[in-house]
């Protein structure tokens, strides 16, 4: 500001008018920042049948992407996964992803090819993507070799079973940097798959980012957990 004020100073109208100037350059750079930021939402089982006012009203308040969860809880299938896509395809969100909470004490393969089955039975695969849910130490092994060699086999399993996405995996993966070090020992092992990571600093942006795991960018962040909207809850995505 002092630099500013010695400049109007000295060159009288000519800084009043640079600084306009500048404060507009500012402003339309926040607008497009702003417009370009996408933001989308991630739905577990627990909310069970969520209705198609519910996801009208999300469509409105500006949220264009989803990521619903296809397990209920670590283990079974969510009966809603199917209607829950279905809804928010008819409310105008189009892009709407399924999310896996495994059971890593049941096969990797047996377990994903019931589920990925299930899936296609309900209509909840087209050409989205599925994501590993990647957390909670205590509902995996105490060994990261036997984690790492579970996760490989249940994404095998997946690519072997789906490919509606059009890319040459559909796998992605869910984590954060304090689950994955204790989980997987750090592996830079899944870091080809696309990463969508946990912070929740309320930030749509991914200035945050620090490497881990061989990632060195991510595909969407979790920004905000559990938040009451539109008569359901949700996390707030980005990306």
């Amino acid at each position: 500001e002092e630099s500013l004020l010695r400049c109007s100073k000295n060159t009288k109208g000519y800084s009043a008018t640079m600084s306009s100037s500048l404060i507009a350059a500012v402003l339309l750079c926040l607008c497009v920042s702003t417009s370009l930021a996408t933001t989308g939402f991630d739905l577990s089982y627990f909310q069970g049948d969520v209705s198609q006012s519910s996801f009208n009203c999300l469509k409105s308040d500006g949220y264009v992407f989803g990521i619903i969860e296809a397990t209920a809880g670590t283990g079974g299938f969510n009966s809603h996964v199917g209607t829950d896509i279905s809804r928010a395809h008819a409310a105008g969100i189009s892009n709407v992803d399924v999310y896996i909470f495994p059971n890593t004490k049941q096969s990797a393969s047996s377990s994903m090819t019931t589920l990925i089955n299930q899936l296609k039975s309900a209509g909840a695969l087209t050409k989205n993507m599925i994501w590993m849910d990647i957390e909670g130490s205590q509902y995996w092994s105490s060994s990261c070799s036997t984690n790492q060699q579970w996760l490989s086999q249940a994404i095998s399993t997946i690519d072997s079973l789906y490919k509606g996405c059009g890319k040459s995996t559909c796998v992605g993966i869910y984590t954060s940097s304090s689950q994955w070090s204790p989980i997987m020992c750090g592996s830079s092992q899944f870091s080809k798959y696309q990463l969508w990571y946990a912070h929740y600093d309320n930030s749509p942006s991914f200035s945050d980012f620090k490497s881990f795991g061989g990632w060195t960018k991510p595909a969407i962040k979790q920004y905000a957990g559990t938040t009451n909207i539109c008569s359901t809850s949700i996390d707030k995505d980005y990306y």
